[in-house]
């Protein structure tokens, strides 16, 4: 079975529920894994967690797809990827190849201490060199919204008007107070 590049859990089972049994469980890659036992469904609580804070809400991000995308001087399509910002943490979708219309099926979740700052979803153009701003989305993530999907103008970065460039990102965020719901 050939999977895309993310995160998994694997639950062994047995045939007959209630059944308990050991098992030995082997896992093969093409690349190296950082695969580990899954112990806690949420972030533990440290010595810290009184200074720095601890998460008050969890949110995940699913990048759907995107349409419109521009290709300055060009007919042909983009190679697109998006960034997913949260707080400092970081997550980037692998490069969609040639098209204006790029499906990026990408999610992240984000255990965020600070539920005030928004979820920056950028979507950028991969080149030889350097790579190009295409446009970018801030979604609050509140708790308390009752549509998760959206469907947004990529907008400029860094001034305060309003400012739409070419192109529309589909995104689903659910966002909820209970760390272990999602």
């Amino acid at each position: 079975m050939d999977l895309k590049e993310g995160r998994y859990v694997i639950i062994p089972t047995t045939f007959e529920a209630g059944h308990v049994a050991e098992f030995l469980l082997r896992q093969f890659t093409d690349v190296p894994s950082d695969f580990q036992e899954l112990t806690l469904d949420e972030p533990p609580h440290t010595c810290w967690s009184g200074i720095c804070g601890y998460p008050q809400v969890v949110s995940q991000v699913h990048v759907i797809s995107a349409s419109g995308l521009k290709n300055q001087g060009a007919e042909e399509g983009v190679d697109s990827y998006v960034i997913i910002k949260c707080e400092g943490e970081k997550i980037r979708s692998p490069v969609v190849k040639n098209t204006v219309a790029p499906e990026f099926d990408v999610k992240g979740l984000f255990y965020r201490k600070k539920p005030g700052q928004p979820v920056i979803i950028q979507v950028w153009k991969h080149n030889l060199i350097t790579d190009e701003f295409l446009g970018q989305v801030a979604l609050a993530g509140d708790p308390d919204e009752l549509h998760p999907f959206h469907i947004l103008h990529l907008q400029d970065k860094g001034n305060k008007r309003v400012s739409d460039l070419p192109g529309i990102l589909k995104v689903q965020l659910l966002s909820s107070g209970l760390l272990t719901s999602i």
